[in-house]
């Protein structure tokens, strides 16, 4: 596959958690697909995925993931991404808060055959946590306590 067919299948992606639509996931995402970024033990493959996004769609409220940044290299795409959305579900621990947040993201896909076999994340939830309220971030030049 060429770089621009492996980043097209990597954007097309985020059809499955920006518009919910379950059925690209069972086009883009292969039966033995491992999402990463899953807690150890999760199911894998297309069905999978598409309950990963109906949750998190179901978690925050008008949720979005816009590409800033993307490229492909080989058998890999690497997408950088701001999340947005309205905290209306558990997430993490953290009860419903209904505040509006905005965080990074960077994920990787690795495609073969058309199709995404494996997905990496890196989030940026310490900022995600302190726009939820749930962590207060330490105040530049604040004095470090002595260990």
């Amino acid at each position: 596959m060429t770089n621009e067919e492996v980043l097209e299948i990597a954007v097309a992606m985020g059809e499955i958690f920006n518009d919910g639509n379950e059925g690209t996931a069972q086009r883009l995402v292969a039966e033995g697909f491992v999402d990463y970024e899953a807690p150890e033990g999760a199911p894998t493959g297309p069905d999978a995925y598409a309950n990963t996004a109906r949750w998190m769609r179901g978690v925050w409220k008008d949720a979005r993931w816009e590409i800033v940044d993307a490229f492909a290299s080989g058998d890999k795409a690497t997408l950088r991404v701001v999340f947005s959305g309205t905290h209306v579900g558990e997430f993490m621990g953290i009860a419903p808060t209904n505040k509006r947040v905005e965080v990074q993201h960077i994920h990787i896909y690795r495609i073969a055959d058309g199709k995404v076999h494996e997905h990496w994340a890196v989030r940026d939830d310490i900022e995600l946590a302190r726009q939820l309220g749930a962590w207060d971030r330490p105040k530049v030049g604040a004095p470090v306590a002595a260990a």
